[in-house]
């Protein structure tokens, strides 16, 4: 089970940075989230903004299908990683590893999203990565080397 340095939820949908008739959404998406981090928030999590690899965890969810069906989970992370950078860490290239999804569920009946980060502490990666991902890409890789 993932366990975060820090975590916060908003009663919104991502905006996509990529599309023009989203652009005052965008800012009105950062300003929500520069009121969610302020600056006495950050400054009580005492390791943030972290100047390690940090690990991202973003779950979109959707009250409607149409809406789910419209969103694209690569432009919601650009949006999520902008509103982040320079407040719970100093660059994307710190970000190590990316987890995003998008999901309706009756468990949340309405437009929310979930970030989590978590600043990497020796660990070479999260679990899922270690255990799973790594793994395979290397059987994949070692095995088309051989078949080449």
């Amino acid at each position: 089970m993932a366990t975060f340095d820090y975590q916060f939820g908003l009663t919104e949908l991502v905006p996509s940075k990529q599309d023009d008739r989203e652009r005052e959404k965008v800012t009105a998406f950062r300003s929500l989230v520069e009121r969610t981090l302020t600056p006495q928030v950050i400054t009580s999590l005492t390791i943030f903004p972290s100047k390690k690899e940090v690990v991202i965890f973003v779950i979109q969810f959707f009250l409607s299908r149409k809406e789910y069906d419209a969103r694209d989970v690569d432009n919601m992370s650009k949006t999520i990683l902008d509103c982040l950078k320079g407040k719970l860490y100093i660059d994307d290239s710190q970000v190590r590893t990316l987890l995003i999804t998008k999901k309706i569920s009756s468990k949340v009946p309405t437009n929310f999203v979930f970030v989590g980060i978590r600043e990497l502490k020796g660990e070479t990666d999260i679990e899922v990565v270690q255990t799973m991902l790594l793994q395979q890409a290397i059987t994949l890789y070692q095995t088309s080397v051989k078949s080449s």
